[in-house]
């Protein structure tokens, strides 16, 4: 099994999950807390946790530090909902569950998606 989808197993959320399995795989330490109030689509259903994890680790590789430099991010963050959109058609938490697609499946699309852009 996939470290990502281990640490969801321990009891990690989703948004939690992929920032600690992305600092296991890439030798980071972006705060795993930063994740937690992303988690069921921010506790109310909304975007699901796995892709603002996924978004959190892309803010990390291709973001800016000062309003000079050029956001980067955007063309990815971009992507990433869209790949996602068009696969299922939302990057709602609960519309994702009434297609019953599980935390698992999405968590494991999601990084996925962040690994490609990550090499």
């Amino acid at each position: 099994m996939e470290k990502v989808l281990e640490f969801h197993k321990e009891g990690y959320n989703c948004a939690e999950s992929v920032l600690k399995a992305f600092n296991e795989e890439n030798g980071l330490n972006i705060p795993v807390s930063i994740a937690s109030p992303f988690g069921s689509g921010m506790t109310v259903g909304s975007t699901c946790g796995a892709i603002t994890g996924t978004l959190m680790a892309v803010g990390m590789l291709k973001g800016r530090n000062t309003n000079e430099e050029v956001n980067n991010s955007r063309t990815v963050t971009r992507e990433v909902i869209n790949k996602v959109k068009e696969k299922y058609g939302t990057i709602e938490c609960i519309e994702l569950k009434k297609k019953g697609v599980s935390c698992d499946e999405i968590i494991k699309y999601a990084y996925d998606i962040l690994k490609e852009y990550s090499k």
